[in-house]
């Protein structure tokens, strides 16, 4: 499961918030399921600038124990603006499917970045 969640640190009605994002919108939901993570939190355009999750820290941690990928925020932008294309394929919103594609041109530097920093099996 490709699903991440980046190092935000949001305060928010007594919680610390960051976001989580996926490669799928499939894939978020059933993350956001396993941490128990109600569908009415989800956000989406035009309300949220992409699709995700706030989560708090302790459903961070948990996520990050069922498989998540940790990520800085910029590199979560990219992630974000992968998934909010499906998302505006699907809404049939042309207009912002181009923005996430000029966001996705504009942050795949930090994608490849964090691909080349994560150890490889091989070395752990």
């Amino acid at each position: 499961m490709s699903v991440y969640v980046d190092t935000a640190r949001h305060p928010f009605r007594g919680y610390i918030m960051c976001h989580m994002t996926a490669d799928t919108l499939a894939e978020l939901h059933d993350m956001a399921d396993e941490i128990g993570m109600e569908r009415r939190w989800f956000q989406a355009p035009p309300k949220a600038s992409h699709p995700h999750y706030d989560i708090p820290e302790h459903k961070r941690v948990k996520a990050l124990a069922l498989g998540a990928h940790e990520v800085c925020q910029r590199t979560g932008l990219h992630y974000a603006a992968r998934l909010g294309l499906e998302w505006a394929q699907a809404q049939a919103d042309a207009p912002r499917a181009v923005k996430y594609q000029r966001t996705l041109a504009r942050t795949q530097n930090y994608a490849l970045c964090a691909r080349e920093t994560k150890p490889r099996e091989t070395e752990l």
